[in-house]
């Protein structure tokens, strides 16, 4: 079996599409288009439908994206329990400030219990994302960890997705309501200033519900959300990583509009940069770390 093909068949799904799947795996849209067709006839089965637009997984290509997901983390994990590979290098990471809070130290550690020949700096933390864009432009950074996806494709950025995550309503604890909008209603609301494509989404879909919320407060990190509603001042929204935080302060968790509002956490790196290869590393285990957490 080959890993390659499988690793692009996972990208494939989870982007939706060849295109977006060839930028995150770094090959022509044709390439992913012909790997892909290797492999169903190597396992003898249709994995897409390609009378869609984009084409979309079938039955058994559903099915069979949890048996590639599991070979290659059952992989991944053997490399780095038994590999005698010496990994070295460094590494210079920027990061927003959600991604922070979303397994990257976790994965610093990992990787360095691994890899002791591997340098990692994190540089550039807290910043935005157009800011961490830029520096890896310019060459400053070798990568960083953004919120995305980039609003428009970029020639020379390679952007590669390793979580997914929805949005939730956060509410102390008794505050009445079963709906997501019932909950907003009933308690003072506390609104996340908006920056990124999919926070202006949140206000969006607010508007849609014909909620008319007058916040009471403003605020700039999901970590204060969590604080503030903690505190019993209101409730708020939050991505999927709050989530766990929340339910340790015994707060009410709902989830927020349906399962297509979505934020993706992700890598940024010039495409064919000389380190891609310890980029791939540091994306991998992200991908794992985030896998085992929604897991658990």
């Amino acid at each position: 079996m080959d890993l390659r093909k499988l690793a692009t068949f996972v990208a494939t799904a989870e982007y939706g599409s060849f295109s977006r799947a060839a930028q995150a795996v770094n090959l022509t849209q044709s390439a992913v288009s012909q790997q892909m067709r290797e492999l169903e006839q190597q396992l003898r089965i249709s994995l897409f439908d390609r009378t869609a637009r984009p084409p979309r997984l079938t039955k058994v290509g559903r099915m069979y994206l949890e048996t590639a997901r599991a070979i290659l983390d059952t992989h991944m994990r053997f490399m780095e329990r038994h590999s005698r590979i010496d990994i070295t290098g460094n590494l210079a990471i920027g990061a927003v400030r959600s991604a922070l809070s979303a397994g990257l130290p976790e994965a610093l550690h990992a990787l360095k219990q691994n890899y002791p020949g591997l340098s990692l700096r994190l540089v550039g933390s807290g910043r935005l994302t157009t800011e961490l864009t830029e520096e890896v432009r310019a060459g400053r950074l070798d990568a960083a960890l953004v919120v995305g996806p980039p609003r428009e494709e970029s020639r020379d950025i390679l952007w590669k997705s390793y979580a997914s995550e929805r949005f939730y309503v956060i509410a102390p604890r008794g505050t009445p309501g079963l709906t997501d909008d019932e909950v907003l209603i009933s308690a003072p609301y506390l609104r996340f200033v908006p920056i990124l494509p999919s926070e202006h989404e949140i206000d969006a879909i607010i508007a849609r519900k014909g909620l008319h919320l007058t916040a009471e407060v403003e605020l700039d990190s999901f970590e204060a959300i969590v604080l503030m509603v903690s505190a019993g001042l209101g409730a708020g929204i939050v991505p999927g990583l709050y989530v766990p935080r929340a339910r340790q302060h015994h707060l009410r968790v709902v989830p927020f509009g349906d399962h297509t509002l979505t934020r993706e956490l992700g890598i940024i790196s010039r495409r064919r940069h000389k380190k891609m290869a310890l980029i791939e590393l540091l994306h991998a285990t992200l991908s794992r770390l985030r896998r085992d957490q929604a897991e658990g």
